[in-house]
């Protein structure tokens, strides 16, 4: 009985050990974003207007400015690569300027398609080397949006099509600055674009794209709760 309790107590304290090594740190970001929408009409054009009348014609929407906010957790013992999971609120959009009348150049006012999205973000997280101020780092992973809302003002035969779920595609790069205390300063650049492109009817390719910038805390326990406890320390040459 007496060795069963000094087991249970060894397998407690070596998966107390495993989960201190395992969890790097957790935090939270704000930032700004910009997205824009394009459209690709695959037909002939028009040769009385030149232009494409329906569904939509080829072009690039003006850039939606909005924000993101999301908390974060990175994981893994290793100190050049770790998995990153984020939970994140975030709309991407574009600002469009419907002709009102083709083959004059008039236009309609500025107008929004907006989608709003809850994502669950995982990325490599990989670091570079150690500097006086920091570390840069380089990231990898791919964004599963939930659509909450949509509002749509233009070419809606189009950009309504946009799933409920998708997985899009991210890449990035940080910077985490050094710091004494365990809440430690960062930022990250991110681009992030459709990976599957919509055909719409009538011949129209439509995809998404988006910038992200973000600043943020992430809280990193202390040095000793994730090294190995078991490793030898150097105490010095008179030691």
């Amino acid at each position: 009985m007496f060795k069963k309790i000094i087991i249970c107590f060894a397998l407690l304290h070596l998966a107390f050990q495993m989960d201190a090594q395992f969890f790097r740190g957790f935090g939270f970001f704000v930032g700004p974003t910009t997205s824009s929408h394009r459209y690709k009409n695959l037909n002939p054009i028009d040769n009385n207007t030149f232009a494409h009348a329906i569904p939509a014609p080829s072009h690039r929407s003006g850039e939606f400015i909005y924000f993101s906010v999301g908390i974060l957790g990175e994981f893994l013992k290793y100190e050049h690569i770790r998995w990153q999971t984020e939970f994140e609120y975030a709309s991407k959009g574009g600002v469009e300027r419907p002709a009102i009348v083709l083959g004059t150049g008039q236009r309609s006012g500025a107008t929004l398609n907006k989608f709003t999205n809850i994502q669950w973000n995982n990325f490599a997280k990989i670091f570079g080397n150690y500097g006086r101020r920091g570390i840069p780092y380089l990231m990898l992973g791919a964004r599963l949006e939930y659509n909450l809302s949509r509002a749509i003002t233009a070419y809606g035969s189009v950009a309504g099509l946009v799933p409920k779920i998708t997985v899009t595609p991210d890449a990035g790069v940080g910077y985490e600055f050094n710091s004494r205390r365990r809440w430690h300063f960062f930022t990250e650049v991110h681009y992030n674009p459709d990976a599957i492109k919509i055909i719409a009817p009538g011949s129209v390719v439509f995809w998404q794209r988006m910038w992200e910038l973000r600043i943020g805390l992430i809280y990193r326990p202390k040095r000793k709760a994730i090294d190995d406890c078991n490793a030898p320390r150097y105490h010095g040459s008179n030691y």
